[in-house]
């Protein structure tokens, strides 16, 4: 897994919220990106070791986008965790531990991190410490043996509701 910045203070675009693809329309739209020339500035392992977190200049492997506020870095890996990490210096701030992958992009709202994992729950953390605020459950769904349940969809707040698919 791969977290790329491309300076060691990300600056927030106009109209561009921390979130899965920008806004809760989901467009993926920002007029003013990163501008060349980028750089690696640091690396990050996971707990598993084998997955890297990097800052660099593109965003990640296509399973769980990361997503930057106040200089943080929030981020889930394949490992099950969730991660804290300062934009500045690669340092982890917190962790917190799932009981499977985290494919969902984590959404910061009002000091809380929502997130969703593969075990089937949505997470709500605390964005300065990582301490758990609450889990909902999702339903599992399995055929032939195979679990389909999980929550790969990334949340979305809205007029103070959590919005997520599974």
């Amino acid at each position: 897994m791969a977290v790329l910045l491309a300076t060691a203070s990300p600056v927030r675009a106009a109209g561009f919220e921390p979130m899965f693809r920008g806004n809760p329309e989901r467009t993926g739209f920002v007029a003013d990106g990163p501008q060349a020339p980028l750089a690696l500035r640091w690396k990050f392992a996971t707990r598993r070791g084998v997955d890297q977190i990097e800052s660099f200049p593109a965003v990640d492997d296509g399973l769980s986008p990361a997503v930057v506020l106040g200089g943080v870095v929030y981020v889930g890996g394949h490992d099950g965790w969730i991660y804290a990490i300062d934009a500045a210096t690669g340092r982890k701030k917190w962790d917190f531990q799932t009981h499977s992958r985290v494919n969902s992009t984590p959404t910061p709202h009002d000091g809380v991190i929502f997130v969703g994992s593969m075990d089937n729950f949505l997470y709500a953390l605390g964005a300065d410490d990582g301490e758990l605020v609450w889990r909902a459950p999702f339903g599992s769904k399995f055929f032939k043996q195979i679990s389909y349940g999980g929550v790969r969809a990334s949340p979305v707040i809205h007029d103070g509701a959590v919005y997520v698919g599974g």
